[in-house]
């Protein structure tokens, strides 16, 4: 077991990662539907279809390449091949994603975005799965998404920043085709650069197969049985999903609510460079929280106040205090929501432990794969849903001034609908079973196990009792 405290060294290499990856995916997550439609003529009907496929092509991509990063680390005990291939998948796909050339259909539009999934989902959920290898101490998990959490928001900062630091070049703070342009060319240089730094500093971590017995992670069947009857996982999965689905029906309209409603199109570069440093600062805040106090104690308690603090979008209106609301709201809802980024992995790594003792084999890749879909669901899912909600009332990106109908099928979708699902969500994680103490309980199984089968040992393994 790999209890220890990792050195800084290490867990800045292991974090780097997040950094380009959180760049490369800033368009895609906030102003790629808004770009698509504002300047290459999409429809928010076909914006939404292209989001839609992608993400039902997610239910099948990403258990694919947790159930093959599984059985690779099994046979070679590491998972950094993955991690490099797909970065550098990702780095083509987003230069014609980001980029086009050419007539701009949905069809082409559908191409370059499942092939920016591919790559995605292949560098980044064995990358995940990573984590839970490296250390299985319940507070040290924390420490180490901490440190991933600040590398993803330093790089939303960095993009959100690109268009005041290209106005001497573009003659505009706005996000434009020529920003995605300049965003996917630094995004190859980062990308690969930080996937080759991890790749050469941070340990493999421990290999975690069932010594004498179990289910072998290669088998299919065995997979299958590890995520269907790992009901801590499923709990896990579903009360992230509810949450999550909030988060993404706003997702998918920021740019149409900060754009096309607020008229801040000049300002939404400075708006959200104001707004996201909360974010730095918040999360070694919500780290030393989730150690202290339980990570999905914290986590419940950050869900609350960002639902609560997404209902003030409601209320803010065109005008000349908008920028300064916005920004107010915005600063709240980040300090409150980056709470998940730090103890939703944390949770499902201990997530992990539970599968290895009940299952006997290290299904990590799988779990997080699992993870990873959902998530992208819930994008996918969400944002296509709010610019249906949006779109069915009203809401026409083309104009400036909106339709009463058209007002409210925008702010429910941003404000109220994501409001109500985080609350909701809150009391669920609260009660998710696997804490602190039975988190400990499953780590002394675990070793009492692996006593018994050495040389000497009883070669008895007990059935673990399923967390309630």
């Amino acid at each position: 077991m790999s209890s220890g405290t990792l050195g800084r060294g290490v867990l800045g290499a292991y974090g780097a990662p997040s950094f380009a990856q959180a760049f490369i995916h800033g368009p895609a997550v906030s102003v790629l539907q808004g770009i698509y439609a504002k300047f290459f003529g999409l429809s928010l009907q076909e914006i939404a279809f292209v989001i839609l496929i992608s993400r039902i092509f997610d239910a099948v991509n990403d258990p694919v390449v947790g159930f093959l990063s599984d059985r690779y680390r099994a046979r070679h005990g590491t998972r950094k091949p993955w991690l490099l291939a797909g970065s550098m998948i990702a780095v083509i796909a987003c230069w014609f994603l980001y980029v086009p050339s050419g007539e701009v259909t949905m069809w082409s539009f559908l191409f370059w975005y499942l092939l920016a999934d591919v790559g995605w989902t292949v560098s980044e959920v064995p990358y995940s799965a990573w984590l839970a290898e490296l250390s299985d101490d319940y507070e040290e998990r924390a420490r180490i998404t901490t440190w991933r959490s600040m590398g993803r928001f330093l790089g939303l900062l960095s993009f959100f920043g690109l268009p005041l630091a290209l106005q001497s070049i573009t003659g505009s703070t706005e996000f434009t085709p020529e920003t995605l342009r300049w965003a996917a060319g630094l995004a190859a240089v980062a990308l690969l650069g930080t996937a080759l730094v991890a790749a050469l500093v941070v340990p493999n971590g421990l290999r975690r197969e069932h010594p004498t017995g179990g289910e072998s992670s290669s088998s299919l069947l065995a997979t299958g049985r590890a995520v269907a009857g790992n009901r801590p996982l499923l709990i896990f999965t579903a009360m992230f999903a509810v949450g999550g689905l909030g988060a993404g029906i706003g997702s998918g309209l920021s740019f149409f609510y900060i754009d096309g409603y607020l008229q801040l199109g000049q300002q939404l570069a400075a708006v959200m460079i104001v707004s996201i440093p909360i974010s730095l600062v918040a999360t070694p805040v919500w780290g030393t929280l989730c150690r202290r106090f339980g990570k999905q104690q914290a986590w419940a308690a950050g869900n609350v106040g960002a639902g609560l603090a997404s209902l003030s979008y409601y209320f803010i209106g065109p005008g000349e205090n908008a920028a300064l609301l916005l920004a107010a709201s915005l600063i709240v809802v980040n300090a409150m929501i980056v709470v998940e980024a730090v103890a939703a992995p944390a949770v499902l790594a201990d997530v992990v432990d539970y599968g290895r003792l009940r299952f006997g084999a290290d299904h990590a890749g799988s779990y997080f794969a699992f993870y990873a879909m959902v998530q992208k669901i819930n994008v996918g899912i969400g944002a296509a849903l709010g610019l249906l909600i949006a779109g069915l009332l009203g809401f026409d990106a083309t104009v400036t001034t909106q339709s009463a109908s058209g007002r409210f099928g925008l702010l429910l979708a941003f404000s109220l609908l994501p409001a109500a699902f985080l609350c909701l969500a809150a009391l669920w994680i609260w009660r998710f079973p696997i804490d602190r103490r039975r988190h400990a309980v499953i780590i002394a199984a675990l070793e009492r196990r692996t006593a018994r089968e050495a040389p000497g040992g009883s070669g008895q393994i007990q059935s673990p009792v399923a967390p309630s």
